[in-house]
């Protein structure tokens, strides 16, 4: 289940998947609006053409993604 977190996410911002902590997500645009939920793009910082499309609700869940400096 996606837990509430009532910080915000900024293009810029650096991201690892809980499950993958060596690989860097780096938000890169806010997303299509897919839904009434924020999306952003993410992509891969060694690789660029790596892209996702990622709510704010799971980027900001620690169960899924968890904020790197």
């Amino acid at each position: 289940m996606l837990k509430k977190n009532k910080k915000s996410v900024d293009i810029g911002d650096r991201f690892v998947k809980t499950d993958d902590p060596t690989t860097v997500w780096v938000v890169a645009g806010h997303g299509a609006p897919i839904s009434a939920l924020p999306h952003f793009q993410v992509t891969r910082e060694d690789s660029s053409n790596r892209v996702r499309t990622l709510s704010e609700q799971v980027l900001l869940d620690p169960d899924f993604y968890q904020r790197i400096k």
